[in-house]
């Protein structure tokens, strides 16, 4: 028997074995691994992740470890923040490290709230159906967000929002705008319209700025809290688990439906992730500052291509966050396979106790703790296009 990865759904099939439910899952304080200090922060050997998921060692690129079954492969590298799942750029919290003796430690928060979530979603704590999207579209009235030669932030992420709107109508979802015209909110008004919504989740669509060469698509949940009883937790922290399938299926279909670069899933300590009570994302849906990709967001088509990308993510997530999607998943056949040339086992290397020189970890950047300004309005009906 097998079970769906949050990939499955997706372009690119994914399943993985049956597997024993660990407190890890259940918890989310990551009791069940065992962990490794050395150091902080806590961490795992690749080697015991390998084995639980029962992947094998997959050959890959030069400064790059990679595991998988053939039909998932994650690859650790080449920055020692990067994280791909089949071909999906991630940010990882901590960064991997050298544990000696040619393994690889990988920190206890990225397994608990990152890996674990994307490769077993039926498993997030506290699952509940998803009723309700409410879509914010980032910006508005005297702030205008980013304004370039090709196109203004503000009035390109309220026709996402339009079109977002009446993509999730047709398929069933309910939705709650923060605001259908160009008016400027705060950000706790923003908060207080997700908070508000029942069974939600929360998606912000923003565009970024930056070098003119630089294009893509990122996706941003709250910075995660440490998996511990003792952790202080913001408000968005209690779903960080979904908050990252959720940023991982928007992501995957962004880049897969649009053809968009792959900026990767990110975190941050944005007030307005870190605020809200639901599983929550920020988009942005690409580089104002970007001639090739301002124009095309300047334009109907590509504006309604990235509206029904977020539609199939939000659709994945909401498929696996429904409780009865687990035991369907279990009584599923698997897709077939991948072809056995898509795995290349790497040699086999010796398993060796990891050395206990103590060593200073990476120094995590800080991220700027604000998005946008923005304000509350009564949450409005679906469909309607902004005047």
């Amino acid at each position: 028997m097998k079970f769906r990865t949050l990939m499955t759904l997706l372009p690119a099939l994914a399943c993985l074995p049956a597997l024993p439910l660990p407190r890890t899952a259940a918890t989310g304080d990551g009791s069940a691994w065992h962990a490794t200090r050395v150091g902080d922060p806590e961490s795992l050997p690749l080697e015991d992740l390998r084995s639980f998921y029962k992947f094998i060692p997959v050959e890959g690129a030069a400064g790059t470890r990679s595991v998988g079954n053939g039909e998932v492969t994650l690859t650790f590298g080449p920055d020692a923040r990067d994280l791909l799942f089949n071909g999906i750029r991630c940010r990882l919290s901590r960064p991997t490290r050298d544990g000696g003796h040619g393994d690889l430690l990988v920190s206890k928060a990225d397994l608990v709230k990152l890996i674990d979530p994307v490769l077993r979603p039926t498993y997030i704590p506290n699952r509940r159906a998803i009723r309700t999207v409410v879509v914010d579209a980032g910006h508005g009235g005297h702030d205008v967000g980013t304004v370039s030669p090709y196109v203004r932030e503000a009035d390109a992420t309220l026709l996402v929002a339009a079109a977002l709107g009446r993509e999730l109508s047709k398929r069933g979802f309910e939705v709650v705008y923060t605001h259908e015209d160009n008016r400027y909110l705060s950000d706790q008004q923003r908060v207080d319209a997700a908070n508000a919504a029942k069974d939600a989740i929360f998606i912000s669509l923003h565009l970024n700025s930056g070098r003119s060469d630089t294009s893509g698509v990122e996706t941003y949940t709250v910075e995660p809290a440490e998996p511990s009883p003792d952790a202080k937790l913001l408000p968005g922290n209690r779903n960080d688990a979904a908050n990252a399938a959720l940023a991982m299926a928007l992501q995957a279909s962004l880049v897969r439906r649009c053809g968009a670069a792959d900026g990767g899933l990110r975190r941050a300590r944005y007030s307005i992730l870190s605020s809200v009570e639901c599983p929550a994302a920020l988009v942005e849906l690409g580089y104002a500052t970007n001639k090739d990709e301002g124009a095309l967001l300047d334009t109907q088509d590509y504006r309604d291509s990235l509206a029904k990308a977020l539609v199939d993510g939000i659709a994945t997530f909401a498929k696996m966050m429904d409780p009865a999607t687990e035991l369907q998943a279990r009584e599923t056949p698997a897709a077939p396979p991948a072809p056995p040339a898509a795995v290349k086992p790497a040699p086999p290397a010796p398993v060796k106790p990891a050395a206990t020189t103590k060593t200073k970890p990476a120094r995590q950047a800080k991220p700027a703790t604000t998005r946008t300004p923005a304000k509350r309005t009564k949450p409005a009906s679906s469909g309607r296009r902004p005047r």
